[in-house]
């Protein structure tokens, strides 16, 4: 309502504008014309009290000079320019005018405007996605992760959701909150080794990779509770790297891979940082470590190869996985395994190729690129 107010103000407003100055000009004319009338009246008057001796001569010329001298005043004020238009007919061309604008102002409003808008819905509309951002789930991460929020703080006492909420803070960037909220998961779940060790990595990163006295604190609590806790042998190695005992860190690191499942998902990452970390420093470790798995398993028949052979099966295998995924290049998890594997094979230039290959494939997908290069980060791919 209040938004139809002020539009007929600003209409009314505007047809006074548009009359006023037509009217006036006409009206004032005739003011100053009425002046001249009267002068001229007062001019006759003096004579007649001239010959009544009212006044006195003097006094009578002075009076006519001064009345002739504003008869010439407004005469001169009361010329104005010709008009174009009978001075009869500017009244009602400044209604014409004004109807017209009147109607055109509320046509316009009426195609290009918004009625149906309140006072209440005025605010801005919020921007709006872009399709692959909608289109991919990390896009509803935020309301997925404020619902679950919600949900906690209604039942605070469920540790698997302080879990997942921290699982979610640390794909969102936020491992100081991730390392709070695994915190609420392990008091919640004492002797549970996963939110311990979870907790840890989230310090660790928060802290830019240092493992701090908080985060080994807590590796230490995780490996007191399962004493073989992948996560938390890896990051006490990281530790021992830290403080300058590198051959006491790849012992530790080398005895993880050695005790790792055959199905372990981790092993293939911590197998190609631990290579490259040895290369780095001039370490030849070969002999050390266990032999490499093939990346999706080598069959009972393949494991009884020569070696030569099983590394000939296994390049066949990432050739044709990378042949696959050009046919069909929007397989995200794919090109993980592919970058994966390359690194695992020491191939980490055609690693990098394979992740320039990926971001191009994704290249409507932001956040899809992020994540594709958060993981090659995570494999040490050159480039990342």
């Amino acid at each position: 309502m209040t938004l139809w107010i002020v539009l007929t103000l600003m209409i009314a407003l505007a047809v006074c504008g548009l009359t006023i100055p037509l009217v006036r000009r006409h009206d004032l004319t005739r003011a100053r014309g009425g002046n001249v009338e009267v002068l001229r009246s007062q001019l006759a008057d003096i004579d007649a009290q001239l010959m009544s001796g009212t006044v006195t001569q003097a006094d009578a010329e002075g009076l006519r000079t001064e009345i002739k001298r504003r008869l010439l005043t407004e005469g001169r004020a009361a010329e104005t320019p010709a008009r174009p238009l009978p001075a009869h007919s500017m009244p009602w061309i400044a209604i014409g005018l004004s109807a017209i604008v009147a109607l055109a102002a509320t046509g316009l409003y009426a195609t290009m405007g918004r009625p149906e808008l309140t006072d209440n819905n005025m605010s801005p509309a919020p921007a709006p996605q872009t399709a692959a951002a909608a289109a991919h789930p990390m896009g509803e991460v935020p309301a997925m992760v404020a619902q679950l929020e919600a949900q906690l703080r209604q039942s605070p006492d469920n540790a698997e959701g302080w879990r997942m909420l921290g699982w979610s803070y640390m794909h969102m960037n936020r491992a100081a909150d991730a390392a709070k909220a695994y915190a609420r998961a392990a008091a919640l779940a004492p002797g549970n080794a996963d939110y311990l060790s979870a907790e840890g990595e989230a310090q660790t990163v928060a802290a830019d990779g240092k493992v701090g006295d908080d985060a080994l604190k807590t590796f230490k609590a995780a490996l007191a509770a399962v004493p073989d806790d992948p996560r938390a042998r890896y990051y006490l190695a990281v530790a021992k790297d830290q403080s300058g005992d590198h051959k006491g860190a790849m012992q530790d690191w080398i005895a993880l891979l050695k005790s790792a499942p055959a199905d372990a998902p981790w092993a293939a990452e911590v197998r190609g940082f631990v290579e490259r970390t040895a290369r780095e420093r001039g370490e030849d470790i070969s002999n050390r470590l266990p032999p490499a798995a093939a990346p999706q398993g080598p069959s009972a028949a393949a494991s009884q190869m020569p070696q030569a052979d099983q590394q000939a099966m296994i390049h066949g295998m990432v050739d044709k996985l990378a042949g696959e995924l050009k046919q069909n290049p929007r397989d995200a998890d794919g090109w993980i395994r592919l970058m994966r594997a390359r690194m695992v094979l020491g191939e980490s230039d055609k690693a990098a190729e394979a992740l320039r290959d990926a971001t191009k494939a994704f290249a409507d997908a932001p956040q899809q690129q992020a994540a594709l290069r958060d993981q090659a980060r995570a494999l040490g791919v050159p480039g990342a």
